[in-house]
């Protein structure tokens, strides 16, 4: 088992995150946003949502993230959007002035979240919200990928904070809940050739998590099941989780 450079992932994690308009739709229908509104994807990666959402929208969209490999991806895609090296526990910004913040597959990242929704309380204008794009410890276990290689459910439900944890922490440090969305849950999915190249090259970040055994082991399972062609599964899907501001804590 290793730890996760994200420096070097950079260089194929878009061959895993694609954007999701999906979750985009859920911004555009839960928040108000015009070209003033100030939004920050926290911990951006390389920019997919980052870039669409402020194509979409003309809003200012900015960006914070702790791998300089991702930022400089993501500003290959897209000048208009404000990029800065910084960790989600310490943002790189003033007090209160955005109207928006987003989290997407990054807050298993956090050690500690108690701290960083104090951080994102200290960011965000009295009434702003807060999407925090997640999977729930029932959806580790519905992940195809847990079917392959069920080492990582066990390490990814370490890292996760379950839901009723993230909602918890949220309430402890300022926010309100609004509401929590499903997405995606239960879609069928094709496995193909694409999928076996990335297992390949690691580039999940929760198989350099694992024994090189498990991973070889979950590598054959694939490769024997794909070797008449792709294979479909059903998608283990998101959770959103919708918060806001209170004006006093």
């Amino acid at each position: 088992m290793g730890k996760i450079n994200y420096n070097d992932i950079s260089k194929i994690y878009d061959d895993v995150r694609d954007e999701e308009m999906t979750i985009i739709n859920s911004f555009l229908d839960e928040v108000k946003i015009s070209e003033t509104t100030k939004i920050l994807d926290v911990g951006c990666g390389t920019g997919n949502y980052t870039s669409i959402l402020q194509k979409i929208t003309k809003a200012e969209v900015y960006g914070v993230d702790a791998s300089e490999g991702m930022l400089e991806k993501a500003k290959e895609k897209n000048q208009h959007i404000i990029l800065k090296v910084g960790l989600v526990t310490d943002i790189p910004f003033e007090d209160c002035i955005f109207d928006f913040l987003y989290m997407t597959d990054v807050i298993h990242h956090i050690k500690d979240i108690d701290k960083m929704f104090l951080e994102f309380y200290r960011v965000l204008k009295n009434g702003g919200k807060v999407c925090i794009s997640t999977q729930s410890h029932r959806q580790i276990d519905l992940r195809y990928m847990s079917e392959f290689f069920p080492s990582t459910a066990i390490v990814d439900k370490q890292r996760y904070p379950d839901i009723e944890e993230i909602i918890s922490s949220a309430k402890k440090n300022g926010f309100s809940f609004l509401k929590i969305e499903i997405i995606s849950e239960g879609e069928e999915v094709e496995l193909g050739n694409k999928f076996l190249e990335l297992l390949e090259k690691k580039g999940y970040s929760m198989l350099h998590l694992i024994s090189d055994e498990d991973y070889q082991i979950g590598l054959n399972r694939v490769k024997c099941e794909m070797k008449n062609g792709p294979i479909k599964r059903k998608s283990a899907g998101g959770t959103l989780v919708w918060l806001i501001k209170n004006e006093k804590m």
